[in-house]
């Protein structure tokens, strides 16, 4: 069984859920959701990480059942909350799987402690916005600010959504905020400096648009970087199209000896 934990990272705690001792010793998975989700959003490949390596999935802060420091967050925040759980749990270097926001969080990780990361598999992710999704990033901030959780829900998907988020309304509206930031201060400048192997896996169908991650592929280097769009497939890969992400995975292991 998997087994949960409170990990204090030093003024805050961060929700970990660990796999059972099985797979490679050696190999490490560290699992970044998205904004709004939580840990569960893994579940669907999680059995088939676990027979890969040791699993790490956890709940980033403001999300799930992780505390929701005083904010404003900046990427180098979330980036420390991640070293701080590879530090606390003694991992060596893990391959960071970072959905979506995970994965802005997954590259900012690579670039602020670049010994600590083995490898990066992005899904569905981005490293700049334009204005406009800025400005919806803003607005889905003021209305956590102002009605909460439903006020999040209706802002993201819309008011008849049903959708459950759990979380503290005031740390996801933080953590808005740093993805607002991409508008300003974008990550795609700094992804040369990312020395570890990467696998890009991006939806056909995707919202976001398979040309974020394309941005990402071309400011990676070229020679460490694999990437796959995944025809007829939205934003949740790792719900969708969870065969196509094990195998695109296990192709990037063998080819980068991970």
């Amino acid at each position: 069984m998997s087994e949960t934990r409170r990990i204090d990272i030093g003024g805050h705690t961060i929700h970990a859920v660990h796999s059972p001792r099985a797979g490679s010793a050696e190999r490490h998975f560290l699992c970044l959701h998205g904004l709004v989700d939580d840990v569960n959003v893994w579940r669907r490949i999680a059995p088939e990480l676990e027979r890969r390596g040791r699993v790490t999935r956890i709940d980033q802060r403001g999300h799930g059942e992780s505390d929701s420091p005083a904010g404003p967050y900046s990427r180098d925040d979330l980036a420390r909350d991640v070293i701080g759980v590879l530090d606390a749990e003694r991992i060596e270097p893990a391959i960071l799987v970072g959905h979506s926001m995970g994965g802005i969080v997954a590259m900012a990780a690579a670039l602020a402690a670049p010994k600590r990361v083995a490898g990066l598999v992005l899904i569905g992710t981005t490293s700049e916005c334009r204005e406009k999704v800025a400005l919806w990033y803003e607005r889905i901030a003021l209305a956590g600010e102002k009605d909460g959780i439903d006020g999040i829900r209706r802002s993201i998907y819309g008011a008849e959504s049903t959708k459950q988020i759990a979380g503290d309304a005031q740390g996801i509206a933080h953590v808005t905020r740093m993805l607002k930031s991409l508008f300003d201060d974008p990550l795609t400048p700094k992804l040369g400096e990312i020395s570890c192997p990467a696998l890009l896996l991006v939806g056909e169908k995707d919202p976001m648009g398979p040309k974020a991650s394309e941005i990402i592929r071309n400011a990676l280097p070229p020679e460490n970087t694999d990437f796959e769009s995944i025809p007829d497939k939205g934003h949740w890969l790792q719900l969708e199209a969870p065969d196509e992400v094990i195998s695109s995975l296990d192709a990037w292991l063998a080819r980068f000896e991970l």
